[in-house]
């Protein structure tokens, strides 16, 4: 029996929580959303109000993405909006620009769209059949070389068990990847980071993850740099500091200090699921994920403290405040304003009450988005990282 027969109760449960609250997303609709890849997105002036996961600011505009392809700007502080041309309907859940005009989206159906006009146009990068194609070529280049290697070892040598074991595990995603393959573009990304114009990282769902370093024209499988035989859910990446970190589904948070040539898996304070890593003042770093869980840690996630969020709300979202306060979002339309020390300064809930999924600072107010679009929100208590 492979991997996918033997985890398959278990991951599909996780992602259908997962998207189901980050974006909408129903496991029936997969096959029913076959031609997503193939048609373009919708104009419509009710997209503001429709389901966004993810906003950012790239200079002085905004950019939010969404649900059936939507990717929205504004010029005025969320004040009015302006729909992008986009040529896929499937639903995109993380954006990031290395500048002014020069960004990248990921979503649902394995999609990864490229802008190079500050994203008013936006060209089709990479899908799910080829990001499939992708992952079940370079795991059997893995599995030959380790087969290789392993008929020159005798049964003494020190590394046998270990060259075995990384074989079983090759196998396993090797069978797995033959079987994505043949559902198609099933398999969303979450999240994309880029270093700078041509090296970047996306992960996704069931260990996904690719680089590139020529923009996103190629991209390489990065699954065998993790510890993660199990395929888990890569929920997020993110700088911060000097380190890159991916937050992951079973308490894995994976950190490399040499811009994503190598990662380390981190001593986990919890076995649920993570959403996000969020800078802190005082250099600190904020782990966030389901049931209210958030956990604080001051060296690089050797090891981590608890935090008393005072919410049993899935997290789904997080952000920097100026000063070093923390902002979380999640489930419920749940906001938690943290000190720099983890210390809750605030907790409070949306109009609304609905699901949000990513939150950005916005100067004397913050900017939500989740279900029902764009929220401007204000935080009564709005600190510089102060202690409550």
């Amino acid at each position: 029996m492979t991997y996918l027969n033997r985890f398959q109760f278990h991951h599909l449960r996780g992602i259908c929580f997962m998207l189901m609250f980050l974006a909408g997303f129903q496991c029936s609709s997969a096959l029913a959303q076959g031609d997503a890849l193939e048609e373009a997105a919708t104009p419509s002036a009710l997209v503001p109000r429709s389901l966004l996961l993810d906003i950012e600011r790239v200079g002085n505009k905004l950019v939010a993405v969404g649900e059936r392809g939507h990717i929205m700007l504004s010029n005025d502080q969320a004040a009015s909006w302006t729909q992008a041309l986009v040529p896929v309907r499937s639903t995109l859940t993380s954006s990031f620009f290395v500048d002014e005009q020069q960004g990248w989206v990921v979503g649902h159906d394995g999609v990864v769209l490229h802008s190079r006009d500050g994203g008013l146009n936006w060209t089709k990068q990479l899908d799910g059949h080829e990001a499939n194609r992708l992952m079940r070529d370079h795991g059997q280049v893995l599995l030959t070389k380790i087969e290789s290697v392993l008929a020159t070892m005798t049964e003494q040598h020190e590394q046998l068990e270990a060259m075995q074991l990384k074989l079983e595990d090759l196998t396993i995603a090797v069978e797995d990847s033959e079987s994505f393959l043949s559902e198609g573009a099933s398999r969303p990304f979450l999240d994309i980071w880029f270093k700078n114009s041509r090296e970047g990282f996306i992960v996704g769902a069931f260990g996904l993850i690719l680089r590139t370093n020529d923009g996103g024209d190629h991209w390489t499988p990065w699954f065998d740099k993790l510890d993660n035989p199990d395929a888990f859910h890569l929920n997020a990446i993110q700088h911060i500091g000097d380190a890159l970190y991916i937050a992951a589904e079973a308490g894995d948070i994976f950190r490399s200090d040499d811009w994503g040539q190598s990662w380390l898996r981190l001593e986990s304070p919890y076995e649920g699921t993570f959403f996000g890593v969020v800078e802190a003042g005082e250099g600190n770093l904020i782990a966030y994920g389901l049931r209210g869980n958030a956990f604080i840690s001051a060296d690089k996630g050797a090891s981590w403290a608890a935090i008393d969020t005072g919410t049993d709300a899935g997290l789904f979202g997080g952000a920097r405040l100026a000063g070093g306060a923390v902002v979380l979002v999640g489930a419920g339309g749940t906001v938690l304003q943290l000190s720099s020390q983890g210390k809750l300064i605030q907790r409070s809930r949306s109009p609304y009450k609905l699901p949000l999924s990513a939150v950005l600072d916005n100067d004397a107010d913050i900017l939500t988005v989740g279900f029902g679009g764009v929220q401007s929100l204000i935080l009564k208590k709005k600190q510089n990282g102060a202690r409550p």
